[in-house]
Order: structure tokens, then C-alpha cells, then sequence
């Protein structure tokens, strides 16, 4: 067992590179397996028996992290995740790239297909927009796409391919996007900081 994780502590599920979902930490069953709240999106039965890793902060006060190998066992339909342990945790990042905070950047949009969308999160490794309501859009996973993002000291663009596509309990389109290459807009997101 993990004495510094309790119920209730924020989780993430890092199920690919390019695929970490939050989720919270319930109870343990027994020393390696333990019970998680469904993420959103949702795990469904098809990752059953999948390799993760699962990270959390031990010191909710501090940005560092702790992770370890796991595996989902079981998804039940009351909405939780059962998931054993595999490795002994050790301090860790939880993404390929950082994510940036948009209190830190300058004033940016980003338009796709001509179209203004608004941009949730953003890293050098991909982006996660939200569809205006009145957006006839109807991205596909695998979709490729370009953005145009304009900051204060310029613009650039970005290739990216359509990862998942979801809706929110506020009924929004959520859409993930992975950037394919080495994007330019590394350049302008992390020169902030």
C-alpha cells in the first residue's frame, strides 16, 4: 500500500503518451490492487488487462510526482476502475511535455479550418480544444488537421492528428490533438516561462 495516497487524492491514468485522463483515488483492496473513480472519458472494457502508469502527488503542496506501473483488471458499471499495482512508485513526470498555464502566456487564439476554437491546454506534444456550440464540426479520431495559433509576438502553425473526441457533463465537444513532428509553437509556449 501507498501510505501518502488517500481517498479522494487526484490521480492520473496515463494510458499512452498521448492519452492521461484524471480520475481519483478510492480505496485499496489489498497491498497491490486498488480502486479508482471512472476518468473522462471513460475506460471501457476494451483496455482490460492494459498496461498504465499511474502517477499522484504525495504532497498536494508540491508540483512533484509519484508513479508506477499498473494494470486495469476490471471496470464495473458503478463506475470504478480496479487496477494492481506492478512496480514500486519513484518520482516522475507525468507528461512527455509540460503543460503551460495559461496565466503564464500571452494573449493567444487558434483557429482551425478557419474557424476561432478555444484551446483548454496546450504542450509542445498536442492540444485540447472545445467546439463552440454553434460549431457544425465533426471531427473524426485519426482526422488530420492543422491550427493556426496567433500570439502577441507572432503566429504559427501546427499539423496534428484527432486523438479523441468527447462530451463533457456540460454537454461541450472536447477534442485531443497530437501534434505530429517538432511544431514551431514550442517556441512561443515555453519562452514564457
Amino acid at each position: 500500500m501507498l501510505p501518502d495516497l488517500q481517498p479522494k487524492d487526484e490521480i492520473h491514468l496515463r494510458l499512452s503518451a498521448d492519452d492521461v485522463r484524471t480520475s481519483h483515488f478510492i480505496k485499496f483492496l489489498d497491498e497491490k490492487r486498488m480502486v479508482v473513480e471512472q476518468p473522462e472519458p471513460a475506460i471501457d472494457s476494451s483496455a482490460l488487462m492494459s498496461l498504465i502508469f499511474l502517477t499522484y502527488r504525495p504532497d498536494r503542496k508540491k508540483k512533484q510526482r509519484m508513479g508506477f506501473q499498473a494494470r486495469i483488471e476490471n471496470v464495473t458499471p458503478d463506475h470504478r476502475v480496479f487496477i494492481r499495482q506492478l512496480t514500486q512508485p519513484f518520482f516522475c513526470d507525468l507528461r512527455l511535455w509540460p503543460r503551460v498555464q495559461f496565466d503564464v502566456l500571452p494573449e493567444m487564439h487558434a483557429y482551425c479550418r478557419n474557424r476561432e476554437i478555444k484551446v483548454v491546454d496546450v504542450s509542445g506534444g498536442g492540444t485540447q480544444v472545445v467546439l463552440k456550440q454553434d460549431d457544425p464540426a465533426t471531427p473524426a479520431i485519426g482526422s488530420l488537421v492543422q491550427i493556426k495559433f496567433i500570439f502577441d509576438q507572432g503566429e504559427t502553425t501546427a499539423d496534428g492528428q484527432i486523438l479523441r473526441v468527447w462530451i463533457d457533463t456540460n454537454g461541450l465537444r472536447h477534442v485531443e490533438i497530437k501534434f505530429l513532428g517538432e511544431p514551431e509553437i514550442r517556441n512561443f509556449i515555453y519562452k514564457q516561462k
